[in-house]
Parts: structure tokens; C-alpha cells; sequence
């Protein structure tokens, strides 16, 4: 991330304001009863695809641009996704895999933790390399309860960043960039398994596959969910 001279969830957010159009998060766990488990970040882009392809389609400066921005996306996509140095000799992290499909736009990085501490480990170095966000104990786990605290909230970074980054008509900027992000989407989806969710204290999530699954999908910039004070964190009574 050292050639950009912004986070890159920032720069993310501006490509998609540029092409007026989407990109998902998707933070996904497979825990285990002993605390082990396997971790996977993934940005996707490819609902950017098409309107890039348009843009390439009209030609001429059109051309150029949407060449522009292919470029970019696929040079950020390698930064978000090129973590395997990053957390090289982290105890307790194994089997690191990077997703880089610059040809569908889809980015991230999967990894098996031993425990829910290495795994905080490895988190808080890849938010301070990736994100620029500092971060503690994002994950807790006893065996029989989960949590999830509002620590390394990357929609939450994100919105900072381009608030932060507004210049002066901070208003108006900011009302674009909430219409044009409302669809963006922030995801957190937890598979328990060998134990099933007894109690779930965030409103927002849903149960599946038995109540052995929580899924809880934010939308950072929308205005309904800002009025009601969304949150990622949650807390998960298990049995």
C-alpha cells in the first residue's frame, strides 16, 4: 500500500463514486468448538465490470478512463489482497491464500487460525498494513460464546475517510457519495461448526442452516440504517 498516499478503503469508495456503482465486503469465519477455524476477507467489484466494459465500448476518452480505472482497481486489489508477507510468521496462521481475479474484479485473502488469539493477531496487522486502522480484540471466543466488537469496522473506516476527504462543501460531497454508495454492502457471515446459536444479540442478522449460521449485511452509507445506529457487533450465546 505504500505507492497510494490514501487507505485504500478510501480509494475503493472514490473508484466506485467515479463509476457510479457498487462493490460488496464480505467477511466470512468457519469456527470450530476448539477455537480453530478458517478466515476469508473478499472485496467484490464486479458489479463495476459492466460499466467499465460500456465505457470502453464508447470509445475515444471514454476509452481511456474506463482503461484508467481498470488499471487502478486491479492495482488496489493487489494491495488489499497481497497478504501473505504481511503476516508471514504470525503464531498460529497457516495455509494464506490471496484472490486476485482482476478479469471479474473480485479481491481478498483466506487464512486458517489456530485459536480465535492468533487470529486477532493476524487482523490487527493487516488493518494497520492494509487499512491504516488500528485495532485490539476484534473477535471473542470461550467455546461458548462468540463476539464480534465493533472494532475494525471497515465500512465505519470507509466513511470517515471520505468525510474526512470531503474539502470544503462537506454537505454536498457527502450527499453524493450517499446516494451513490447506498447499495454498497458490508457482510459478516459466521459458520459455527459444531454448535448451534442459542441467542444472538444483534436485531439485524439472521439465522440459517439450523441456527448454526449468522449472516448480518450493513449498507454503510444508506440513511435508513444510519438513523437506526447499525452495528457490526454482536454477541452469540452458543450451545
Amino acid at each position: 500500500m505504500k505507492q497510494f498516499k490514501k487507505p485504500i478503503f478510501l480509494l475503493l469508495a472514490l473508484a466506485a463514486l467515479t463509476l457510479s456503482s457498487c462493490l460488496h465486503i464480505i467477511e466470512e469465519i468457519n469456527l470450530n468448538k476448539n477455537g480453530s477455524g478458517t478466515y476469508s476477507m473478499t472485496l467484490d467489484m464486479s458489479e463495476m465490470k459492466s460499466m467499465m466494459e460500456m465505457m470502453k465500448g464508447m470509445g475515444g476518452d471514454s476509452l481511456s478512463a474506463a482503461s484508467g480505472e481498470d488499471n487502478s482497481m486491479s492495482q488496489m486489489g493487489n494491495q488489499l489482497s497481497s497478504v501473505g508477507a504481511t503476516i508471514k510468521g504470525v503464531q498460529g496462521i497457516s495455509n494464506v491464500k490471496e484472490l486476485n481475479d482482476t478479469t471479474n474484479l473480485k479481491f481478498g485473502y483466506t487464512f486458517d487460525f489456530a485459536d480465535v488469539n492468533a487470529l486477532n493477531r493476524a487482523l490487527k496487522i493487516i488493518n494497520k498494513d492494509k487499512f491504516e486502522s488500528k485495532t485490539e480484540e476484534i473477535f471473542k471466543f470461550d467455546g461458548k460464546n462468540f463476539e464480534r466488537t465493533a472494532d475494525g469496522d471497515i465500512g465505519a473506516q470507509m466513511k470517515k475517510a471520505l468525510s474526512e476527504n470531503s474539502g470544503e462543501s462537506e454537505d454536498a460531497n457527502m450527499d453524493m457519495v450517499k446516494t451513490f454508495l447506498a447499495d454498497m454492502s458490508y457482510k459478516q457471515i459466521y459458520h459455527f461448526k459444531e454448535q448451534k446459536i442459542k441467542k444472538n444479540s444483534n436485531e439485524l442478522a439472521a439465522l440459517t442452516d439450523e441456527e448454526s449460521t449468522y449472516t448480518l449485511e450493513l449498507k454503510p452509507f444508506s440513511e435508513e440504517q444510519a438513523n437506526k445506529k447499525v452495528s457490526i457487533a454482536t454477541k452469540l450465546k452458543l450451545k
